[in-house]
């Protein structure tokens, strides 16, 4: 059994900085996209921005943080240039998968600022959050 093999104590903190690092970012990303782009849509829609950005942080960023916190650096430039980097390629592969069901929500460029957005507020909750290195995960 799992539990045997790895105490429920120190499995704990990990899951928990994960699922905190998400929320974090999820919050912070709504009030990024109001910010980028203030109006009452907007202000309506960081209520609900938290529940949908949980699905992409979760599937993309998640397995990326569980191997760069193999080695753990805190507030490491070529970490913040990789989450970027996913996260457009995320936008990318989301986008063409979506197929032409909607009209493209703004220009290319805004939703690349998004992409970019979306990592950077990600690398800096995983550096205050997760990169400790007084919790050796591995």
């Amino acid at each position: 059994m799992l539990s045997e093999i790895i105490p429920l104590k120190q499995l704990f903190p990990f899951h928990s900085c994960i699922i905190v690092t998400v929320i974090c970012s999820s919050v912070s990303y709504a009030i990024f996209m109001v910010i980028i782009e203030p109006s009452y849509r907007a202000i309506i829609a960081c209520f609900i921005i938290p529940f949908v950005t949980l699905i992409p942080y979760s599937i993309a960023a998640v397995p990326l943080q569980f191997l760069l916190n193999k080695c753990p650096k805190r507030f490491n430039i070529f970490y913040l240039l990789i989450y970027c980097v996913v996260a457009i390629v995320f936008l990318y592969v989301s986008y063409k998968l979506e197929g032409g069901w909607s009209t493209p929500i703004f220009n290319p460029r805004k939703m690349i600022v998004w992409a970019i957005g979306a990592g950077i507020i990600y690398w800096l909750w995983d550096s205050v959050i997760m990169q400790k290195y007084e919790y050796p995960y591995y």
